[in-house]
């Protein structure tokens, strides 16, 4: 009998997983907040949506960066779900961003996210860091999100980074996430 409801459990899994690869699904940016601790170290030159369509908003970020170059640097993504307030959902991983573009296949969530963003950025490449942090005409689409299925609903990525072992700022960003079912 246990056998058996562990069976209708993977299929209904595998069921559930095959309806949101099919569904067309809507992925947007809502809300951006940028904040940066010491404004000796960093300015926030941009940090906003812009709408370029219908339906279509992009992302747009610039950091400045005062101290240079960045040598070290870490960074803590943890993804919160809407549910009453932002409860965290899934998701809370620490990564050294200099080891991870070395050896990006063992970080494997921080990978999802870094590939979404490779073409909109210019943090490709491994430390040290001697320019700004760009993020210019960042959209969202579904091909981006195709590894991860998400429910319906409201998320926050939350960006905390550090260099030199000193929290520099965070970067919160609010997508929506629509698979077109009620």
């Amino acid at each position: 009998m246990r056998l058996e409801n562990y069976a209708i459990r993977v299929w209904s899994f595998v069921a559930i997983i095959w309806l949101l690869r099919d569904s067309h699904a809507l992925f947007k940016f809502t809300n951006i907040k940028c904040t940066c601790y010491e404004k000796s170290y960093c300015e926030l030159r941009r940090c906003e949506l812009k709408l370029l369509g219908r339906g279509i908003v992009a992302l747009f970020l610039h950091i400045q960066n005062n101290q240079l170059p960045i040598n070290t640097s870490v960074f803590t993504l943890t993804l919160f779900r809407r549910l009453n307030g932002y409860k965290p959902f899934l998701y809370n991983v620490t990564v050294d961003n200099c080891s991870f573009m070395k050896h990006k296949k063992r970080y494997p969530y921080f990978n999802l996210v870094h590939d979404a963003m490779r073409n909109f950025t210019n943090l490709n490449h491994t430390c040290p860091y001697s320019h700004d942090i760009i993020v210019n005409r960042m959209v969202l689409n579904d091909n981006m999100m195709a590894k991860l299925p998400l429910p319906t609903g409201f998320y926050k990525l939350k960006f905390n980074w550090k260099t030199g072992g000193v929290w520099r700022g965070v970067i919160e960003v609010f997508v929506e996430v629509n698979l077109g079912f009620d």
